[in-house]
Formats: structure tokens, sequence, C-alpha cells
């Protein structure tokens, strides 16, 4: 409401009116030092009023700011847990549910799917059926989750099934002797970017064994 400049001004037009009222006294014989220094006062108190006014002004817009700036982080930030959420599910391969495992012909041959169609692979450390891959590994691989007893369709053989615990406590779709992943660079149905990455990953085929033909 009062910036810098506006109290220049108010300050400036007070000194002018002290000069002129010692002027008016001394011109009409009265006590030029006398009045003069009462509006001196009076104006210093008009100053000060104009300062704390100022100075009250400024306080209230910096924690209107402060609140605004608060209140859009916040929105922020809850937006931004949401959407992870979501992408975290959606690459958990239907974590909410009973879990489907189907087949899909491929590139490499008729390969393991989830029941989007997305690709699965599995994992050479992860041996007799104990998952392994965590933390930035599982942000890389998402694991297919289930939550219930996992489904087989189309050449996916139900007998193969299994599930094993994880340490997060999630529950982790078995297939033969090895736990199921996604790959996170593959982006449609019939994709096998993952195929041979870091020379661990590979495809699985209907019978559980993993198909190690290079990617073409």
């Amino acid at each position: 409401m009062f910036g810098p400049h506006s109290r220049s001004w108010a300050v400036g037009r007070i000194a002018g009116a002290v000069l002129a009222v010692g002027l008016l006294a001394s011109a009409c014989g009265g006590s030029a030092s006398t009045t003069a220094s009462s509006a001196g006062a009076a104006a210093s108190s008009v100053a000060s009023a104009v300062g704390s006014a100022a100075d009250a002004a400024g306080s209230k817009l910096s924690s209107a700011a402060d609140k605004a700036t608060s209140a859009a982080a916040s929105a922020a930030s809850a937006a931004s847990s949401k959407v992870s959420s979501a992408v975290s599910s959606v690459k958990a391969g239907d974590a909410t549910g009973p879990a489907e495992v189907t087949t899909a012909s491929t590139s490499l041959g008729v390969v393991l799917v989830g029941a989007k169609g997305m690709t699965l692979y599995m994992f050479d450390p992860d041996t007799g059926g104990t998952p392994t891959c965590y933390d930035a590994c599982a942000v890389a691989w998402p694991p297919l989750l289930t939550t219930g007893d996992p489904t087989a369709a189309g050449d996916a053989n139900a007998a193969l099934l299994k599930t094993a615990p994880r340490t997060d406590g999630a529950t982790q779709v078995v297939y033969g002797d090895w736990p199921l992943y996604y790959w996170e660079k593959d982006t449609k149905p019939g994709d096998v970017t993952g195929q041979a990455v870091g020379g661990k990953w590979w495809v699985v085929g209907v019978d559980g064994q993993p198909i190690k033909t290079p990617a073409s």
C-alpha cells in the first residue's frame, strides 16, 4: 500500500508544510521557533504513522505471498504423488487382483506376457524361484504382482504358476522356477527390448525356460 516512493513523497510534503508554517509565523510577528517546533513534532508523528502503515502493509503482503507459495507447493507435491502412484500401479502389473499370465507371438517366438500383452522376463540371479530384484532394479524391472492365485490364459501352463513372497511384503508371480518381471522400456505389446539386458534378463517360453536368442 505504501512503497518507498510513497513514504519519501509524504515526508517531503510534511517538511514543506513545516517550512511554510515557520515563514508565516515569522511574517506575523509570532514565535517562529515555537510554531515550527510544534509543527515539526506533528510532522514527526505523521511520518512515524506513515512508516508504520507501510511496514504493516508490507508485512501483510509478504505473509500472503508466503501462504500462496506454500499452498502451491503442497498442491504440486500431492499431484506428483498421485501420478507416481498411478504409474507404479500400472507397471506393477495389476497388483490389486489376481494376475493373469498369457502368451503372445513376438520376434523371439511365443513368450509369456501379462494381461495387457506386455512381455514378461526372468532374471538369472533369481535361482530357486526367489526374487532378488529390489529398489532401483525393481523400478526398471517392475515385478508381476498378485493379490490372489494367478491364472493362466493362451498357451500358458497353469500347472507352472506359483507365487513367491517379496521382502517388501508383496507377492510375486512365479512361472516354473522364475519370478516374472516387466521391463520399463517396453512401451507396447510385442516389444522385447529387455531381451539380454546386462546378459541376465530373458523372455520366458511356454515351458518355463528362458529363451536366450539374441534380440534382433
